[in-house]
Order: structure tokens, then C-alpha cells, then sequence
């Protein structure tokens, strides 16, 4: 192994590869990939092949550090691949970029670099750059290489996307553009359905990419009309169609009819995007990489600007439109709304898998309506649920306890404050920045009618400390409570002559905003995940009387456990009770063993709903579309094969969500029975006797090969 050791300072050692070594490298596709052949290729074309990284990344809309990787790997790799020599420096440590470049240090602290002279032999010996062009044949074969080439920016696009979409998961198809077939010839993102969409098409031998703004369909979400779904994006393009990023990319040719976008009704389609030609079918390198880097760059951080601010237009919205409740088109979705606002309570039962949870979700959506989501558990209890005693450590580190607000008290208050429009919508907020700024600059006030200066700082515990300038200087707490009651509700509970005028500093010198609440019939949704598997008396105490549909408002009115401890403030001082516009959704599996402890008299104060595997299979929609047709089948028959087993019933079927993991597998229904389906049927099917033998009559109906005469089809 011949090591070639590189001064300090020196650019320019002997060449190790020759000109014939050249050639057969780049004549190797299995070692060349496109990465590989766009880096070489774009040194090569500038002026005596040599220019900087920095330069570069400029001329192709990238960063310098993708055309320093490919190098450097491309580099490694072919070091690696001869295994002849290595070229390290004097510490010895590799120095890649000297196998395959010379350079120069140039202004700006920047290195120049030139492409080896039998590298450029070499080139030029195999029309390097006309023979690198894509082979386009197919708009597949292009998606393909676009996401093989953008694998590592899809990881990130996937998870923006999440959080733009507010969707409960990522695709993990891996992909970015999914191909439909071999006769389609053009393509969005996956699960772009009903938002803004990245698109490419092929026809007419050019090449169109761009974000594109889609009114023709919607496969799902039917709650809106398409031009409905896409209307905020459209605006929120509009808005910004003069900006720098937008003039940007016009600079580099793309367009769109704005007054199509504008006027753009049901059915309609509008594309910011840019056309590549091709020539008989091949696209040259550099045009394909511009592709590629607008799709990773530019385009890239307009869309998220775009997605961002539709999503502020449509909260807007949804917030000015509060009172007028959008019909609910969905009928699963409308049956459980007609059934929680006749009843107040709703259980949705079911097979595990069929979405309960996430159906309740759907549903405060459409209300509009502000949730919260509890999981219950075992030892979950009254003092979690309602209040209780909670340990506290003083400044002076002693322990003892305070009562606490449980979650759903705290929520109850929520709503109230909503129907008595008392509801501040940033207090927390300007609390928090109020306190740092008090600990960083001290503050000094006057009380109201005395005229006394007192001083106030913050404690442990996030509270104010008014410190009058008398001899004592005795400390008075003003809890964080304090200050909010008298914002939302005008009344001083303890320490009038410090509350106002802490009050009245935060009133002057910060931003306090007010919820809007003018809707004071706003629905709050509390949604009990996994209800049963709390002991529902323990949990909820004399709140078993409030709870009922009937007894909602002052009505239901109960006096807790611990109404001796309330302090003034406390709004449900004279009594708890659940507001009428605090509505309840339980989830449970019936077949789970602890659904014995949801008694009869509880049973009655909630209406019930089954959600059936066959109700759900929407949930695929956009995220295992290539494989649902057989999913659709292997779920009806393993399903069925379950019913037909003694001591087993619909409640046991397996969900669909289950099958959303095969996006983990690429579509393996074998990894899917094996990982998750396997362990759950031999959970139903423990004590059997012949447990071994059903599970493969399970496994053969899953895999679609049970028939009819079969003797496992009895039970």
C-alpha cells in the first residue's frame, strides 16, 4: 500500500490514478451515481475546470457542503475501491479531495479547485457529460431516481409535513413523489392529497415540477368541499407573491397564472412550477440536479411558508366563525356527534385498533371545540381527576401539603370561564416574562390609597413578594392565582393594597389579551382514553351524581371531599359541578379484562357506540394506499375467521390500524402477522386447548388460504 503524504500548504501532490484508471471509473455505473457524475460534471464545465465550492453552490442553487460531500465521498470510496495507495497528511490523517482535485488557496479564505489532469483526459475521452444525461423513459423512472437522490431530505420533508398537517404520524413510505403506475405521467407527494402539493409530470417531452395548488378531488377528509380544502393555501400564496422567495424562484422560470389562481373554482388546478425540456428523452445532469435542489431548497422553504401561514388564516377563521358550526358530511363522524350532544356522554367501544381515540379527535375538531385528552390507568384516582393533597416544599425547606387542582376541575374552570367570557388567552405567557423581568430588574410600586412604596420580587415558587418599606418589612405573598382572578373576573381575593397595583403594572406595560369568547356555548370535549381501566367510583367520587346528563350547570352542584380547604378564589368554593358545555368521551375495548369495573349504574349515564373494524377503513387512506386492496381482504377473512372460534365475537376482531404498520414493513403482511397480529390472537386464544392449532387456522385465513371445507373453519 503506497502512502502518499501531503505537506501543510500543499495542494498539488503527485497524481495517483492515471488517465486509463480514469476511464474505467467512470465507466463503472455500479460505482458512479448521480451525485458522483453532477459534482465532477459541474467542475469540469467552468473555465479550465476549477472554481470554489462556494461559487458553485451559488451557480446551482445548493449548498457548498453537498458539493464538498460528493467529492469527498466519491473520493473515500475510489481510494477504497483501487486499494493501491493512500493519501493522507503529515498527522495522518486522510486528505480525500487531492485524489480526485488540486487547489489553491484564494481570497476570502476560500480554496479553489481544479479537476486532475488525467481526469479531464478522461472526460473528454468518453464525452463524459452528453453520456451522463438521464434515460427519462417513464415518469416512474424519473420518481424513482428523485427519491433515491433526495433520500435523507425526505426524512426531514416527512416530519415537517407532520407537523404542518397536524397529522397523528408521518408517512414512512420513504418516498417523496409516488408513482401510480407505469401509464401516469405525473405525480404529488405522498399523502398531499387536500393541502398544497409538491408535483412533477412528464409529457409532451418536458419535464414540469413545482408546488401545485389541487381543487379537482379529495379521496377523503370529506368534511370540505376540494376547493374549500385548498382555498387557504391559494390565499396564503397570494399574500406572498411579491416576496423574496417567491421573486427568487420566478428568476429561475417559474410561473403561474394569477388570476387563474385567484379565480380558481371546484375542479380546478393551478402549478408554480417550471418546465425542463428534454431531448429525445434525456434529461442532462445539470438539469436534473436543478431539479433536485429546488425541490430541497427554495421550493422547500416556500412551501413551509406557504403551509404556515394557511394555517394561520385557518384558525383565523375558524376562530371568527365560531358560532356557525360547518355541517359534518362524514357519517360515522355525524352519527357520534348526534349522539354526544343528545346525551352529554358517550362511550366508544370496539375491537382494538378501529381508531376510537382518534375519532373523538375528529369530532372536537369539527365542534370546533376546545379538548383534552386523559388516559386512565390503575392507579389513577380521585385526587388526579378531582383535587387532592399534594406535598410542596417551603423557601425555608420545610414539606408540607397544598390542595391541587385535578385535571378535570382544572377543565371545568376552563369552560366556565369560556360561558362567563373571563377567559385571558396569553396570561401564562405574560406571567412568565413579567417574573424575569422583575428577577433580572427589580420593580418598586406604591399602593393605590396610601401612597406607600413597597418593593416586589419573586420567589421560589414563582409567586410575587410585596416587601412594604416600613421597619418590618413584612413580606406579603400575591399568588399567581391572585393576579389572574383579578384580570378575569374584577375581584380582589387577599391583599387588595398589593394586588391592584401589581395588576395594574402588568395591565400597562404588557400585551394581556382576552380569549374570544364571545360564543359562550363554545364546546369543551373531555375524552377519557382507556376508561375502563381506571375503578370509575374511585376515580370520580361524588362527581358519580354530576355526571349525569341531567345535571349539568349549578344544578349538579356537589360538595367535594375537600370544599373545608378551598380558598376564596376557588370558583367552585360553594360547590363543584360540570358545566353544560363540558361534553365526555370514554374509550374502551369491551374485551379487555378490566371492563368489570364499569358498573351498571355508570353504564347509564353514557350512551354507547361500536365502532367496527369495517367502519374505520378510511383511517389507510393516504398512508398504505398501494397495499390496501389486499389489506381490505385479509382483514374481512382473518376477522371472520375469529368470530367462527367458540368464546370469540366481533369485539375480538383485529382493527385496521393495525395494518397502517406496514408502512415499517415496505408492505410485508408477514412481518405484520409475525411482529404485531401473532401476539395479540394468542393473547385471545390463551387456555385454549387447541390454541396452537387455531392460531395457524388464524395465520392460514390472514394469508388468504383457508377454505370453506377446511375442518379449523368450525371453531
Amino acid at each position: 500500500m503506497q502512502k502518499i503524504i501531503v505537506k501543510d500548504g500543499d495542494y498539488n501532490c503527485p497524481p495517483p490514478i492515471n488517465k486509463q484508471d480514469w476511464i474505467e471509473i467512470l465507466s463503472d455505473d455500479s460505482f458512479m451515481s448521480n451525485n458522483y457524475k453532477f459534482a465532477l460534471s459541474i467542475f469540469y464545465l467552468e473555465p479550465d475546470h476549477k472554481a470554489t465550492c462556494k461559487y458553485l453552490a451559488e451557480k446551482y442553487c445548493t449548498h457548498p457542503t453537498s458539493i464538498s460531500g460528493f467529492i469527498t465521498q466519491f473520493s473515500a470510496r475510489l481510494q477504497g475501491k483501487l486499494n493501491r495507495f493512500e493519501v493522507i497528511k503529515e498527522d495522518g490523517s486522510p486528505n480525500w479531495w487531492l485524489i480526485t482535485m488540486t487547489g489553491k488557496k484564494v481570497a476570502g479564505g476560500l480554496f479553489e479547485w481544479r479537476l486532475r489532469d488525467e481526469l479531464i483526459e478522461a472526460i473528454i475521452d468518453l464525452d463524459f457529460i452528453d453520456s451522463s444525461q438521464l434515460n427519462v423513459d417513464s415518469l416512474g423512472t424519473l420518481v424513482n431516481s428523485i427519491n433515491e437522490d433526495l433520500s435523507e431530505f425526505i426524512i426531514g420533508f416527512r416530519k415537517t409535513r407532520k407537523v404542518l398537517s397536524n397529522k397523528e404520524r408521518a408517512t414512512t413510505s420513504g418516498i417523496l413523489f409516488k408513482n401510480k403506475g407505469d401509464d401516469a405521467d405525473w405525480a404529488i407527494n405522498e399523502g398531499g392529497h387536500n393541502e398544497i402539493q409538491y408535483h412533477i409530470f412528464l409529457r409532451d417531452d418536458e419535464v414540469g415540477y413545482g408546488l401545485g395548488f389541487n381543487a379537482q378531488y379529495v379521496p377523503f377528509n370529506n368534511d370540505k368541499t376540494s376547493l374549500e380544502h385548498i382555498k387557504p393555501f391559494v390565499e396564503a400564496f397570494s399574500s406572498i407573491q411579491n416576496s423574496d422567495i417567491v421573486n427568487t424562484l420566478r428568476n429561475r422560470d417559474f410561473e403561474i397564472d394569477l388570476n387563474s389562481l385567484k379565480s380558481m373554482s371546484e375542479g380546478g388546478y393551478n402549478l408554480f412550477g417550471r418546465v425542463v425540456p428534454l431531448t429525445d428523452s434525456k434529461l442532462p445532469l445539470i438539469d436534473y440536479y436543478g431539479i433536485i435542489n429546488d425541490l430541497k431548497g427554495d421550493l422547500f422553504e416556500l412551501y413551509k411558508r406557504i403551509f404556515e401561514i394557511a394555517n394561520k388564516l385557518t384558525m383565523n377563521n375558524q376562530s371568527s366563525n365560531q358560532n356557525f358550526q360547518q355541517p359534518i358530511t362524514n357519517s360515522l363522524v355525524r352519527e357520534i356527534s348526534e349522539l354526544l350532544l343528545a346525551n352529554k356522554n358517550l362511550i366508544l367501544t370496539g375491537a382494538p385498533g378501529t381508531g376510537k381515540t382518534y375519532l373523538a379527535k375528529i369530532l372536537a375538531e369539527a365542534w370546533g371545540a376546545e379538548y383534552k385528552l386523559i388516559q386512565f390507568h390503575p392507579s389513577y384516582d380521585y385526587t388526579d381527576f378531582v383535587e387532592g393533597l399534594r406535598p410542596i416544599k417551603s423557601e425555608a425547606g420545610e414539606v408540607g401539603f397544598e390542595l391541587r387542582d385535578g385535571s378535570f376541575k382544572k377543565f371545568c374552570k376552563e369552560a366556565l370561564k369560556y360561558q362567563n367570557n373571563q377567559k385571558l388567552s396569553n396570561f401564562d405567557e405574560i406571567y412568565q416574562k413579567f417574573t424575569d423581568d422583575v428577577l433580572e430588574n427589580g420593580l418598586q410600586l406604591i399602593t393605590p390609597s396610601q401612597k406607600k412604596p413597597f418593593r416586589v420580587e419573586i420567589n421560589s415558587q414563582k409567586s410575587c413578594t410585596a416587601i412594604p418599606d416600613t421597619v418590618k418589612q413584612t413580606p406579603m405573598i400575591v399568588t399567581k392565582s391572585y393576579i389572574q382572578n383579578y384580570f378575569e373576573t374584577g375581584e380582589v381575593i387577599d391583599w387588595k393594597p398589593y394586588v391592584i397595583p401589581v395588576c395594574e403594572y402588568i395591565k400597562a406595560n404588557y400585551d394581556l389579551e382576552m380569549a374570544n369568547t364571545g360564543d359562550k356555548d363554545k364546546r369543551f370535549i373531555l375524552i377519557l382514553d382507556e376508561i375502563n381501566r381506571a375503578e370509575i367510583s374511585k376515580v370520580l367520587g361524588e362527581l358519580f351524581f354530576s355526571i349525569d346528563p341531567g345535571y349539568r350547570g349549578e344544578s349538579g352542584k356537589v360538595t367535594t371531599q375537600y370544599a373545608n380547604l378551598q380558598t376564596e378564589e376557588d370558583v367552585f368554593k360553594k360547590g363543584f359541578y360540570i358545566p353544560d358545555n363540558v361534553y365526555i368521551i370514554g374509550t374502551m375495548n369491551d374485551i379487555d379484562r378490566s371492563v368489570e369495573s364499569f358498573d351498571f349504574a355508570m353504564r347509564r349515564r353514557f350512551a354507547w357506540k361500536e365502532i367496527k373494524s369495517e367502519d374505520r377503513l378510511t383511517m389507510w387512506d393516504g398512508q398504505i394506499d398501494e397495499w390496501s386492496d389486499e389489506a381490505k381482504q385479509r382483514l374481512i377473512v382473518l376477522n371472520k375467521a375469529i368470530e367462527s372460534i367458540q368464546g370469540l365475537s366481533a369485539a375480538y376482531h383485529v382493527g385496521p390500524a393495525y395494518f397502517l404498520k406496514l408502512t415499517n414493513y415496505n408492505g410485508d403482511f408477514d412481518k405484520l402477522w409475525t411482529y404485531h397480529l401473532e401476539s395479540l390472537l394468542c393473547e385471545y386464544l390463551r387456555g385454549y386447548p387447541d390454541a396452537e392449532q387455531q392460531i395457524q387456522g388464524l395465520k392460514d385465513a390472514y394469508n388468504l388460504r383457508l377454505g370453506s371445507n377446511d375442518d379449523r373453519n368450525d371453531g
